[in-house]
This record gives C-alpha cells, sequence and structure tokens, in this order.
C-alpha cells in the first residue's frame, strides 16, 4: 500500500476544475448572499453573529483533536479581541485563550503570508506556553525550539488515526510555504481546501496539525469573502464522512477531485449553518424592536433571549421558575403576562406539564 505522499507527483496535487466548478459556483453565490445579509446587519448584531461563529470554531476544532477548553475563557477573551482594529499575536499561558488568539490572528490577518514563525506562534499558542523567539526561523533548523523529531520519519497522529508521515519533514515544509504563499489563479476556496489536506498530510507536529490546518485554511476562505462562518463545526457535526473522506484520500492518487468536492460540499453545510443563525439573529432584532415598549421584566427578559438563542427544550412553569429561581406563583405569573401581550402561547401538545413556546417569530 502506497500513502498519497509515496505516490509520483507529490506534492503536487490535481483536480478536476470542470467537475467541481458547478459546486464551486454555489458555494460562492452562497457566500454572496451571507454578505448581504451581513451588510444589513447592525454594528452590534454583526459582532454578535461573528462572536458565536468564532467561539462555535474554536470549540469545535479543539474537540477534534481531544483538546477540552475552557468555554468561558474564549467567549471573554474571542469577545476582547472582536473588538480592536488591529490584532498581534501575544503570549499567554492559557491554552483557551491561546486558541481564540490563533483563529483571531487567522481571521484579522489573512491577507499576511504564512511563514515558520507564524506555524510555531501558533503551535506554541495552542500548547500556552511562553518564552518564544520570534527572531527569522530556518523550518529546518526549527525543531530545536519544541521539543519535537520533526526531521525524522516517524508516526505522528492524524485526529483520529496514526501513521506514518513523509520522509523529509523539514523539506515538505518549505516545500509546502513557498507553494501556500505563492499567488495562484486558483479560487483560494479551492486553495483552502488543498492547503487544509497538504498541512494534515506532512504534519509536522505531535498534535494539533488539524487545528493549524484548519486555521491556514480559514485564511484562504477569508480571503475568498469574508463571511462568518465554522467549518470544525461542520465537519465535527460529520465525523464519520470526515473519515472516510481521509481514508480514501490517504491511500489514492495525487488527483484530490474527491477530497475537494467533500471540502466544498461541508462548506455548503457550514455557509447554510451559518444564513439560518443569521436570520435567526435578525427575527430575533426584530422581535425585541416590536415588544420593546411592553414592560417585561429581567426574568422575562432572560427567558425569550433563551429561547431565541437556541433552547431546545420545553419551557414549563416550574423549568421558568428553577431558571429563574422564583416561585411558581411569580413563574406562573410572568408567563401568563407575556401570553396576555401576545408575546408566547401555549403549545398544542398536551402532557402533564403544560408548555409554552413563543407566538410570533419575526
Amino acid at each position: 500500500m502506497k500513502y498519497i505522499w509515496e505516490q509520483n507527483g507529490w506534492p503536487y496535487l490535481t483536480w478536476d476544475n470542470k467537475e467541481l466548478s458547478p459546486l464551486l459556483g454555489e458555494v460562492r453565490n452562497k457566500q454572496g448572499r451571507l454578505a448581504g445579509m451581513v451588510s444589513l446587519l447592525g454594528d452590534e448584531l454583526k459582532k454578535t453573529a461573528s462572536h458565536r461563529t468564532v467561539i462555535s470554531e474554536i470549540m469545535s476544532s479543539a474537540r477534534m483533536e481531544g483538546v477540552t477548553l475552557d468555554e468561558e475563557q474564549v467567549v471573554l477573551s474571542t469577545g476582547r479581541y472582536l473588538s480592536v482594529d488591529e490584532f498581534e499575536l501575544s503570549e499567554t499561558d492559557d491554552i483557551s485563550v491561546g486558541a481564540s488568539q490563533v483563529l483571531i490572528d487567522a481571521l484579522y490577518n489573512y491577507s499576511h503570508p504564512i511563514t515558520t514563525e507564524k506555524v510555531f506562534l501558533w503551535k506554541y499558542a495552542f500548547e500556552g506556553k511562553t518564552g518564544f523567539c520570534r527572531s527569522a526561523l530556518d523550518w529546518s533548523e526549527a525543531d530545536s525550539l519544541l521539543d519535537l523529531s520533526i526531521l525524522k520519519p516517524v508516526e505522528r497522529k492524524m485526529e483520529f488515526l496514526t501513521i506514518p508521515v513523509p520522509a523529509n519533514t523539514a523539506g515538505e515544509m518549505i516545500t509546502f510555504l513557498r507553494w501556500v504563499n505563492t499567488n495562484h489563479a486558483t479560487d483560494p476556496v479551492i486553495k483552502a481546501g488543498v492547503a487544509y489536506l497538504r498541512f494534515l498530510l506532512i504534519r509536522p507536529f505531535d498534535n494539533d496539525n488539524g487545528r493549524i490546518a484548519r486555521n491556514i485554511a480559514a485564511i484562504f476562505l477569508s480571503r475568498a469573502g469574508n463571511v462568518p462562518f465554522s467549518i470544525s463545526a461542520q465537519i465535527e457535526r460529520n465525523r464519520e464522512k470526515y473519515e472516510e473522506i481521509l481514508n480514501l484520500t490517504l491511500t489514492g492518487s495525487t488527483d484530490i477531485t474527491e477530497w475537494l468536492r467533500w471540502f466544498l460540499y461541508c462548506l455548503w453545510d457550514a455557509l447554510s449553518a451559518t444564513e439560518t443563525a443569521l436570520e435567526n439573529v435578525m427575527n430575533k432584532s426584530r422581535f425585541f424592536d416590536k415588544y420593546r415598549l411592553l414592560s417585561l421584566n429581567d426574568r422575562q427578559l432572560y427567558t425569550l433571549n433563551m429561547l431565541w438563542d437556541g433552547f431546545d427544550g420545553k419551557l414549563t412553569s416550574s423549568f421558568y421558575a428553577s431558571m429563574n429561581k422564583c416561585s411558581p406563583d411569580t413563574a406562573l405569573r410572568d408567563i401568563q403576562d407575556m401570553i396576555a401581550k401576545n408575546i408566547l402561547r401555549k403549545e398544542d401538545a398536551g402532557g402533564r406539564s403544560t408548555a409554552y413556546q413563543l407566538r410570533i417569530r419575526n
């Protein structure tokens, strides 16, 4: 059995543009529609939509590598970074903050070249390590900065399996970075898929290669159209398909048309999820505009925000009381008040406990 990097032609991968062109066109049209939707949002709503997407991307990408992050730290740090005009990666000893910094760096600085220094800065940030030397690096000497044997052909983890790596990691990375920083006629969406795969196959580090590969892809996707969406969340939801296409690509030829087809379908689904989320943000905004003059207490506002933000349970008076730390009588009065104001209605389905849902969603 030969791996793809052992095939004639590696590392120069090929694909069938004619075969992929219709699907690529659909993805690009979807990006355009999303950009139009985002342009209709006010600054605060844009920030809210971007913030949620960034959090989803960071948490999902980390889980795929078996890394557990502190979501509260991710929320706080990404919120802080998204509010600045310029961003520069800084040292941190917190892996959750580091993960936030890496994606923000890719999203803010997508026009910058992808250098050896950047790759190692990302790696250090993922590990929460400080003390990185920012001087210019030669990749063939970079292994001395981390306790990694990147020059030796060994087996390394590829997210869900451990397999051999190409024999000359340093040479592979030098070639990869030269290619990735060269301007090509290739559509940046396609280049995102190719760059993701190439870095994942080289796997210069013992771990975090998948996260770095997805952040490199994020750079090219941002160049293609700076609209918020989470490809990692979509890959995580379809983990079985992801593992299947990776396995097929690992032992296939250097023609990666099927990999790119999967990548484009994945992007389409991720963009569709964002489209649904943006519609929800816009509908929520219209909803609260409509009822902003009504007198609603903090408990009611908290509950309505929860219902709009994806709560998929049953809103009963007992749950309302527990969530808002109030008495059952107070909970029932609050709910009946919102029914009287045409905000909530009783669900049609019967049962031991009456449940309620939003009456108007736009």
